[in-house]
């Protein structure tokens, strides 16, 4: 008889044990990447992995495929008399590319610079203007003739890209009338502190140059010759050098019409690097 009571303890024991036990079901989500609009059954989204019988609800349905994005659903899931809730993400995805509005054949003047933006425009459908993480492969240089390829990319914040091959055409007027775009004043956009270099030149192919030597502002004049994509800037009143023949300080055009100081000086600024834009 008391071997039956201890049987029968152990049982209700392993009872009680069991009925403590977590309920956890094993669920599997069938995809937690939707495309924008889709049409989409919640209930579809998540499936009884090991065929337990398993029942779901939607308690919580916070999905808006209208709208890009990460967002929540969460299910009751039960067996027999034993439930749980438990909390999916799923993201809504844009996978349409970017779109770019853009001539097959760009002509650009000798000289001139070549601006992305004044050619190039990009939208995409959810972001709308996308320009600032659009960019172009291949190089050019408007300073010798000839026609160059680029490849022009966009990319949207999901990763779609689009792709958009362009020629670009450099081609020599009858004059040297692409000087007169270099001409005019230049602030030093790397300088922050106080009140920034700048450089003007002039038609006549004279310039003017305030440079900083830490306390104050030094006006210097001169003049300067530009060779391709080069200034070479020299002064009979103001010594940058000791040494005769490297007397001068070098800017290079950039290729969107920016200035870079191309000299080392001893001076607070401009400095080695340092772009200049009007």
């Amino acid at each position: 008889m008391r071997k039956i009571f201890v049987c029968l303890l152990t049982v209700l024991l392993m009872i009680s044990g069991c009925s403590k036990k977590p309920f956890e079901p094993v669920v599997t989500v069938t995809t937690h990447i939707l495309e924008l609009n889709q049409e989409v059954d919640p209930l579809q989204l998540i499936v009884d992995e090991q065929n337990a019988g398993l029942t779901f609800e939607v308690v919580e349905n916070k999905l808006d495929v209208t709208v890009p994005g990460d967002y929540d659903i969460t299910y009751k899931i039960s067996l027999n008399r034993k439930s749980v809730e438990k909390t999916f993400t799923f993201t809504v995805k844009d996978t349409d590319p970017p779109v770019i509005e853009c001539e097959d054949r760009i002509e650009i003047l000798y000289g001139n610079p070549f601006i992305f933006t004044d050619h190039v425009k990009a939208t995409d459908p959810q972001d709308g203007d996308v320009i600032n993480t659009t960019h172009y492969d291949g190089s050019i240089n408007t300073y010798k003739e000839g026609e160059y390829l680029i490849k022009v990319i966009a990319e949207d914040r999901f990763g779609n890209t689009s792709e958009k091959d362009v020629t670009v055409v450099i081609k020599k007027d009858s004059s040297d009338s692409y000087r007169d775009k270099i001409c005019g004043t230049y602030r030093d956009s790397s300088y922050t502190d106080g009140q920034a270099p700048t450089l003007t030149l002039n038609n006549d192919g004279t310039f003017s140059m305030y440079i900083s030597n830490c306390s104050l502002l030094t006006r210097i004049e001169g003049t300067y010759l530009q060779y391709e994509d080069t200034l070479f800037l020299t002064s009979e009143d103001y010594i940058f050098s000791y040494v005769p023949e490297e007397n001068l300080v070098r800017f290079i055009v950039q290729i969107d019409g920016t200035l870079m100081f191309d000299s080392h000086l001893n001076l607070c600024a401009p400095n080695y690097g340092d772009l200049f834009e009007k």
